[in-house]
């Protein structure tokens, strides 16, 4: 059975480059023909995809994939939600009806429509969270499956294409609730304008999905916004998407097992995404214009812009080992996390008292350093009576240098050392009796 698919999908491969090659039809993105990279893929998007539609083959893009059992007004990125991701922008969340396959067909590849044939999937080696175009005006925000490039901008006019919802519900698990009716489209079709397409980052195969900003979402629409962390499903020839859970063939031989060996996690971040006030709505992208990053690109691309995510994240976290040896230049932030092993060093007594007046809050942990004694020399004065100065010099320099300065009186006795009654007057001996005995003491 492997062998006659993987026949079948070069024979169809070869025929469709062989016409293509003929009648010169010219196709950018994806055509029939296998391409190396395309070949280690392949044989795994069939094996994942035989079991939930059928292959066809298309004029222009060779072999393609068309979904089983879908309603006939199906269209792809309805059954599901957004959930904003700081790595690659806006992902989609297929519901569990469609998550069998859709991890495949609604991250790699393009969509098409035909009259005929209807919705259908040409197969594509380059992962992204989402491959849509984007929609913006007044209250309402849309999207719409992103075509091959040669097609770019056959459906940007076409209300059927689209699927819109009021802005504030953008970030709703149950997002089909709050779709626009299918007879409003074309009226919000008009009042909205093409805002952004997936980027692609260069020198890999990975594209982000920068959409609209949340901040701006959140703060128009007064809504509270969460990221997500998502570790998606890939290919195995798929590099570049961090997290990501690789799957293998062998798990893809089950109908129905894919969910259960290589589940898809999604995690809400507690903190809630701040909102952006006074910005302007971002501008229309001109015919064919390519999508852009905005000011703040999710972070696989931050590779390609630089200004902003190196200063915020690697420089605060390397620097605290070192941040006791050169702390003159900036991060006073680093300076006050670091601040309490600079001060347990008794090293630092004579050269930082002038540097080291905004940190007298650490000091008051640490007794010893030289910063609390130094500074008042007064206070030694009685220090010579009292020999326990050393260990208290914050009590003795507020209260007790007044009760020791009186303690010096006692040694000034010498006045009521007058004890020593000073010798009688001199005057005229006393007439006594002639019966003394003795004469007058000298």
């Amino acid at each position: 059975m492997i062998d006659r698919r993987i026949v079948r999908r070069l024979l169809l491969g070869t025929a469709t480059g062989l016409a293509l090659a003929v009648t010169g039809v010219s196709v950018p993105i994806v055509t029939g023909a296998l391409t190396p990279a395309m070949a280690q893929s392949s044989d795994d998007m069939a094996a994942a995809l035989d079991a939930y539609g059928h292959w066809i083959r298309d004029a222009r893009y060779g072999e393609v994939w068309v979904p089983d059992g879908v309603p006939p007004d199906w269209r792809p990125y309805e059954y599901g939600h957004w959930v904003y991701t700081d790595d690659w922008g806006w992902y989609w969340v297929s519901d569990d009806a469609e998550d069998d396959w859709g991890w495949v067909v609604y991250h790699y590849g393009r969509w098409a429509h035909d009259p005929r044939t209807g919705w259908f999937w040409v197969p594509g080696d380059e992962w992204a969270p989402a491959w849509v175009n984007w929609r913006y005006g007044g209250d309402d925000i849309g999207w719409a499956p992103m075509p091959p490039d040669d097609l770019i901008d056959a459906y940007d006019d076409d209300a059927e294409y689209w699927s819109f919802v009021p802005l504030r519900y953008i970030g709703e698990p149950e997002l089909r609730r709050y779709y626009v009716p299918r007879d409003r489209r074309v009226v919000v079709l008009r009042d909205t304008r093409i805002i952004n397409r997936p980027v692609h980052i260069e020198g890999r195969r990975v594209w982000v999905n920068p959409g609209l900003a949340p901040g701006f979402i959140a703060g128009r629409a007064h809504v509270t916004l969460h990221a997500y962390n998502v570790r998606p499903r890939v290919f195995g020839g798929t590099a570049g998407v961090q997290g990501a859970v690789t799957v293998r063939r062998d798990e893809l031989r089950n109908k129905g097992d894919i969910r259960r060996v290589a589940p898809v996690t999604i995690q809400r971040m507690t903190t809630a995404i701040v909102p952006t006030t006074n910005v302007p709505p971002p501008k229309p992208l001109s015919k064919g214009e390519h999508g852009v990053l905005g000011s703040h690109p999710p972070r696989a691309a931050q590779g390609t812009v630089t200004p902003q995510p190196q200063p915020e994240v690697q420089p605060q976290t390397q620097p605290k080992p070192g941040a006791a040896g050169p702390p003159p230049k900036g991060p006073a932030t680093i300076q006050q996390h670091n601040a309490p092993a600079p001060t347990v060093t008794p090293t630092t007594p004579s050269a930082p008292p002038k540097e080291q007046p905004p940190e007298r809050h650490e000091e008051r942990r640490v007794v010893p350093p030289g910063g609390a004694a130094q500074p008042k020399p007064n206070v030694v004065h009685p220090v010579t009576p009292s020999p326990p100065p050393p260990k208290q010099p914050p009590p003795a320099a507020h209260a007790p240098p007044p009760p020791q300065v009186h303690a010096p009186p006692p040694p000034h006795a010498p006045p009521p050392a007058a004890v020593h009654t000073p010798p009688p007057p001199k005057g005229p001996p006393p007439k006594k009796p002639p019966d003394t005995k003795a004469e007058p003491p000298k």
